[in-house]
């Protein structure tokens, strides 16, 4: 089925003082209207086996002299700024926007509709934590924006996070959730407690599904959000 988005705005507010309920997000967009018939939802999480770890230390090998090689060391994590984030399966390539809370406490939205909004008031990718993207779906009056296509992620794809010193970590991704608008519970997807201890997840957030329009013009929004989550398979030096 083709989801036809092309007038779509898709901004959305996370208002902070709602964590305590689940924060409520308010998305806009055009004309057109996707289904929410066809999303599938998944989570593999009980069944992941970890391929690559990023913060484990591998066994040291014995050479051909008896001497053990030195451990390859992890990756010192990079206190600055996110630059870059990949989305393998799409070939999406976006520049990041710090982004934070406005003037009336709410989490704001990339000004950039091309650019995928890192919410550097939460944790940092490369330290241990859950950091939070999000980004447009779409964007008034035709531009598709980064994550345009997150709502048909598939588990295993990989996720690029590269840093502004050229540190790149790799993500694996094992969830993707439909929230309905009213009741998506920011808190938990925040600071989520199922997040096993030493494992590091990004998230991912963006409009989606059922759209309803509001104007004759064609505006209106979108009343379900599509989250990805992502855990950390590797990490790469600069």
């Amino acid at each position: 089925m083709t989801l036809l988005r092309r007038f779509a705005l898709g901004t959305f507010a996370l208002g902070l003082v709602l964590l305590a309920l689940g924060l409520v997000a308010a998305c806009s967009g055009g004309e057109s209207s996707p289904s929410n018939d066809d999303f599938e939802s998944f989570d593999t999480s009980a069944t992941h086996t970890p391929t690559v770890s990023a913060t484990r230390t591998p066994t040291a090998r014995p050479t051909a002299t008896g001497t053990p090689e030195p451990p390859t060391p992890t990756p010192t994590p990079f206190a600055g700024d996110v630059a870059h984030i990949q989305l393998e399966a799409f070939g999406v390539d976006s520049l990041i926007e710090k982004i934070g809370v406005d003037s009336n406490n709410q989490l704001e939205t990339p000004k950039d509709p091309h650019a995928t909004g890192w919410y550097d008031i939460y944790d940092r990718p490369g330290w241990g934590g859950n950091a939070v993207f999000s980004a447009h779906v779409d964007y008034w009056p035709d531009i598709k924006g980064p994550f345009n296509r997150l709502d048909e992620t598939q588990p295993g794809d990989r996720v690029h996070i590269v840093m502004a010193d050229g540190t790149r970590y790799v993500y694996e991704v094992f969830r993707l959730v439909r929230y309905d608008v009213a009741t998506i519970p920011m808190g938990d997807i925040i600071w989520p407690e199922d997040r096993p201890a030493g494992e590091e997840w990004i998230t991912l957030i963006t409009c989606g599904g059922t759209f309803v329009q509001t104007s004759s013009q064609g505006w209106g929004e979108y009343i379900h959000r599509d989250v990805v989550v992502a855990r950390l398979i590797e990490a790469i030096p600069a």
